[in-house]
């Protein structure tokens, strides 16, 4: 994130165990550190309110059309608003160890 840090941060950390059929085990880490912006946004409006706004704007634009409460866990609804994310410089850092 561009601009010097306001005193906000938020902090994401993911490590995951991937078995395959050889049984290697991967370890997969994914991480998220924001800071805010003295003369813009907090680490948590970038973190949880663009990506909430992104969300709207694609329902409204018809790319999300899915109705209801929904879960961010499926690819259809979650690739749109990550490549927006990571295009606004919002994204996990994701290592293979």
């Amino acid at each position: 994130m561009a601009g010097r840090k306001d005193g906000t941060s938020c902090s994401i950390a993911h490590r995951l165990q991937d078995s395959t059929d050889t049984w290697v085990q991967d370890i997969i880490t994914s991480t998220l550190e924001a800071y805010g912006n003295p003369v813009g946004h907090s680490a948590m409006a970038l973190t949880v309110g663009v990506p909430c706004g992104i969300a709207s704007q694609l329902v409204l634009d018809g790319v999300i059309n899915q109705t209801g409460v929904q879960r961010p866990y499926t690819k259809e609804l979650c690739e749109p608003i990550r490549k927006i994310l990571e295009e606004e410089g919002i994204g996990m850092v994701e290592k293979v160890l």
